[in-house]
């Protein structure tokens, strides 16, 4: 923040709040001095040796950027040699400067070990260890990299391994971090002992406010004080320049820099300094102090204050401003925050006050939303997001502003909306306690109204950083009320001496539930089974490095409501993966993976397996004794009890039948699967011989003995691309500038024999969600009276489609006896867009096919040799619209029939439309699907349209519709909805109040969700 630096200190004078600036004022208040040695810096000295080269080996590394230096994350056989050193060690980062003067390449090394391996350093006659090192190497004769992979990834800086590097780099340094002006990182050598005074010099520069502009100043020798001083007039427009302010936020030590720009400027000091106005130093025992008056600009980092009247003292670092305006950049949020007072003050190096104040982020001079208080409390912290910059600056920006606020007020225009004792958060976000608020009505729940509640906000707390915890409390005339509570986390704090990372999701649930689910067709009055109902979910993974995590998940229906979660929380029904109570380590070792899974059934009316554990161990493309010849293989074992999901309690209203491959079964479950294959080119094309083999154990079948499989296959897999090139076909109408053609054309044959029958295996492993399962059990009993044919189990399809043959495959259950071909032909039509200095590529025509051949056709297809033909296909018109197409057949009688054709048309400042016809024939079931959907920006930014509908055209039916309207505010978004849905003969009304971030032009998330952009 402005001052962050410590520029200012003022003290109040007289009874009231009043400030005299007519001369400055005595500070006597002792408890907000800062106190506490200067930082000194210590740094490992470069290693003495720049006439070797330095040469740096490893398997593999990911470059990134850090600052203003080059950087690698490097692991697997780490190598770091120059003259006679070498460093070893399993995995670390490499920072580079850029070469000085001199030609001298200067490098930054920090290397780690892992439980498996040491860190080391070998020179004659000695050997160390150690847990890490942080290497400073300096070399004017060269730089090598040897990597046997290497790529770019900017994401690599938020790698365990790079800000535990980060971290002991700094401690190495003593602490520092350059925030602006950075030099090269050795210049900062000094000596490690503690001297009487800070080791940082600040200089100071005095120029006119404007380039071309003059100021006038003036010296004046001053004996009125204790020490006499020289009082400096500077006017004309004056901008004030101090560079190395000291800046400590909890521990760390950051130099900054502050800007001070006003019409007119008085300074005290210990010399006349009219002749040096240029640039001057000066350290924390020189007086120095300014009164700033008209027109005050002060800047720091990513905030900028205006004022009417400023007075600084830069060793006392307490200062204050009176009509004060801070505004502060969110680079999250593309946005500003807004914080004006009457009056503000600096307490110390980062903590400020502000009396009868309001901060906001309107633009507006009136805001139309404000957040007033009595006093709010300003205060740097470490950034919340460590790799921030300053948008304006261009340079890092280490730090966040942290508010708390007193006798808070929310006021919409100038309406009173809320009010609260007490509130603290980061400026981006506030912790205001109501987080949403939603309002409707509709035939399911009668009146609704949603709201959310920041349990932060409400008590004033200070949860870990990137923790949110929300009070759900929620109303439907229908139903009854609800209430609950909602996480979400992303931190990283250390474990076991190393930065850890959490992340996950938690909710919990309850309604008291007077009414009766309607969950479509023939289930539109289901009563629950009993009026308390809810949920538990919880889901984690904690992640010790990139190798090893632990996943932890919960969730849990009360009193076993199959339905419940099907009528409150749709979309994770439909979308989201099932509730389920499990814990799995899970550590890899390069091309090897090991986990342990424990399972225990969450709920009686789904189909689940409990584990008591199992164990998994995967190994993948190993060569054999340095031969092409590449094995990988996947053994698991594990004691399972396979749970059948239980009826429900009245089969006639709510139809049900039990999914056959589920039956009760338990027992030691283990299997071993191993593959040897041949890569080998053959000229142009790439060809693959392999063998599979498999055992597999089960302690009881679907008939309650126990049974072992042995299954193997052999074949061949082959690929070949090739393209051709017409630079000359042009068509301004088409779109074309150039035109290629690449093919890809792949091809599997394979043999395979089990001596097993699928029908005898449960399916201890599973391969659906339980929507699709649940859709099973009912579809069964209404489309074909209890009996599933044959063609319609999803276990022989899958088996037809190969989805359990690969060594990784999660079901190895789904194989049988199978002979087959399967051929798939990818083609790309490419042409050139963009102006003609600098053109990209774009995928003009697309179109993959894909087919099977069963030689056995009436064991393997049902008697039809050709089966699962795919196809799909995309033509972009333009860069805004494109045709598309897609469909899925089978050949045998009541086989599936399925094919998609529509148009999509995008705009990304306009809107979306899409029309399109779905037919989906199979057996008995017939379907003819006319959709269509459209968002449009009625008037620039302000008004918001989306429309979706359907229509059964082999019914002539009316399927459902949706209308919204969406009014764009400064601050708000405001939706109104309308919905049709025929399945649950349900009219729906919604509004909802959605607060609005940062910019929302080209590129905005919250419009291109709105707008349906991709």
């Amino acid at each position: 923040m402005l001052i962050a630096s410590g520029v200012l200190r003022a003290q109040q004078t007289g009874s009231g709040h009043s400030v005299n600036f007519s001369k400055r004022v005595n500070f006597s208040n002792d408890e907000n001095r800062s106190n506490g040695d200067p930082a000194v810096v210590h740094v490992q000295k470069p290693v003495n040796s720049q006439v070797h080269p330095v040469s740096i080996k490893s398997d593999y590394s990911l470059e990134f950027q850090d600052g203003k230096e080059s950087a690698r994350l490097i692991r697997g056989h780490i190598e770091v040699r120059q003259g006679q050193q070498v460093w070893s060690a399993p995995q670390g980062v490499v920072w580079k400067s850029p070469p000085d003067a001199n030609g001298v390449e200067r490098l930054v090394v920090y290397l780690e070990e892992t439980p498996d391996l040491n860190a080391s350093l070998v020179e004659p006659g000695h050997r160390e260890t150690r847990p890490y090192f942080v290497v400073y190497l300096n070399s004017s004769a060269g730089l090598e990299f040897h990597h046997r992979s290497n790529s770019s990834l900017p994401s690599a800086i938020k790698d365990p391994v790079a800000l535990r590097a980060r971290e002991r780099r700094s401690l190495e340094q003593g602490n520092i971090q350059l925030v602006q002006n950075e030099g090269a990182p050795f210049e900062l050598l000094v000596p490690s002992l503690p001297t009487p005074q800070s080791p940082f010099r600040r200089r100071v520069t005095i120029g006119p406010r404007f380039l071309g502009e003059r100021i006038y100043a003036k010296a004046e020798y001053s004996e009125d004080s204790i020490q006499p001083e020289y009082v400096i007039t500077v006017t004309g427009g004056v901008n004030i320049v101090v560079d190395n302010v000291p800046l400590t936020i909890q521990g760390q030590t950051f130099l900054s820099r502050i800007d001070l720009t006003a019409d007119k400027a008085v300074v005290w000091t210990d010399a006349n300094r009219t002749g040096e106005l240029s640039g001057f130093d000066i350290d924390e025992t020189t007086p120095f102090e300014v009164y700033l008056e008209g027109n005050i600009t002060v800047r720091q980092g990513a905030n900028v204050i205006q004022a009417s009247k400023a007075y600084y003292d830069v060793n006392q670092k307490r200062g204050l401003l009176v009509d004060a305006e801070i505004r502060t950049e969110i680079a999250q949020f593309d946005g500003t925050i807004r914080l004006r007072a009457a009056e503000l003050r600096q307490l110390n190096d980062t903590r400020f006050h502000a009396r009868n104040a309001w901060f906001t982020t309107s633009e507006f001079g009136k805001p139309k939303y404000r957040l007033e208080a009595s006093d709010i409390f300003m205060e740097e912290r470490p950034s919340l997001f460590p790799n921030a910059i300053d948008p304006q600056t261009g340079q890092p920006d280490p730090s966040t502003l942290w508010i708390e606020s007193r006798n808070n007020r929310l006021f919409i225009e100038d309406v009173p909306v809320f009010a609260a004792p007490y509130l603290t958060g980061p400026a981006e976000d506030p912790r205001i306690p109501v987080s949403e608020v939603k309002g409707g009505y509709s035939g399911v729940f009668g009146a609704e109204l949603e709201t959310a509640w920041s349990l932060e906000g409400i008590f004033g707390w200070n949860l870990p950083e990137g923790t949110e915890l929300n009070l759900e409390a929620d109303y439907f005339s229908k139903r009854g009320p609800g209430v609950g509570l909602e996480t979400e986390f992303d931190t990283i704090f250390p474990t076991f001496g190393a930065p850890m990372r959490h992340y996950g999701e938690g909710n919990l649930y309850y309604i008291n539930d007077h009414g009766e689910d309607n969950l479509g067709l023939g289930r539109r009055d289901l009563p629950p089974p009993n009026d308390n109902r809810g949920r538990l979910l919880w889901r984690s993974r904690s992640e010790w490095n990139p190798f090893t995590s632990l996943t932890a998940e919960t969730g849990v229906v009360f009193n076993n409501d199959r339905n419940f979660i099907e009528q409150y929380y749709e979309d994770e029904w439909d979308q989201d993966k099932d509730l389920q109570n499990r814990l799995i380590l899970d550590h890899q070792i390069n091309n090897t993976t090991a986990s342990i899974l424990g399972a225990i059934r969450s709920n009686n009316f789904s189909n689940q397996t409990d584990w008591f554990p199992r164990g998994d161990l995967t190994i993948l493309g190993q060569p054999v004794f340095d031969t092409p010849v590449n094995w990988s293989s996947h053994s698991s074992i594990g004691y399972a009890r396979l749970n059948q999901a239980e009826s429900p309690p009245d089969p006639m209203a709510d139809p049900f039948v039990p999914l056959d491959y589920f039956a009760d079964s338990e027992g030691v479950v283990a299997m071993s699967r191993h593959e040897l294959s041949l890569p080998l080119n053959a000229g142009p094309a790439k060809v693959v011989p392999y063998v599979l083999g498999e055992v597999a154990y089960w302690g009881e079948d679907l008939t309650g003995d126990e049974m072992t499989r042995w299954y193997g296959s052999a074949g061949v897999r082959g690929s070949i691309q090739f393209a051709k090139y017409m630079p000359y076909v042009r068509s301004s109408i088409l779109g074309l500038n150039g035109l290629a053609h690449k093919v890809s054309l792949d091809a599997d044959y394979y043999y395979a024999q089990s001596s097993a029958d699928l029908e005898d295996i449960p399916q201890y492993n599973p391969f659906d969600e339980d929507a699709q399962e649940r859709f099973r059990e009912r579809f069964q009993v209404i489309e074909f009276g209890g009996v599933l044919p044959e063609v319609y189990d999803p276990r022989y399809y899958a088996v037809r489609s190969g989805s359990g043959r690969s060594v990784t495959d999660p079901y190895h259950e789904l194989v049988d006896d199978q002979h087959a071909v399967r051929l798939s032909l990818g083609q790309r039509w490419q042409t050139k867009v963009g102006p003609p200095e600098n053109p990209r590529t774009v995928d003009w025509m697309e179109l993959d096919l894909g087919v099977t051949i069963f030689p056995d056709a009436v064991e393997d297809n049902f008697g039809e040799t050709f089966g699962l033909l795919t196809g799909r296909y995309a033509w972009n018109v333009s860069p805004r619209t494109s045709l598309l197409a897609s469909g899925a057949f089978d050949f045998f009688d009541m086989g599936q029939q399925v094919f998609n054709v529509g148009v999509l048309s995008q705009r990304s400042e306009r809107g979306s439309f899409y029309v399109g016809y779905r037919n989906l024939t199979a057996g008995p079931i017939e379907s003819q699907l006319l959709t269509g959907s459209a968002s449009y920006v009625m008037s620039p930014n302000l008004y918001v349209a989306t429309l979706g509908a359907s229509y059964d055209i082999a019914e002539g039916i009316d399927r459902g519709q949706t209308f919204t309207v969406t009014r764009i505010s400064e601050n708000f978004l405001f939706h109104f909805g309308l919905g049709y849905d025929r399945s649950r003969d349900n009219v729906g009304v919604a509004v909802s109040l959605e607060p609005k971030f940062g910019s929302y032009g080209r590129g905005s998330m919250q419009l291109n969700s709105l707008l349906g952009i991709q």
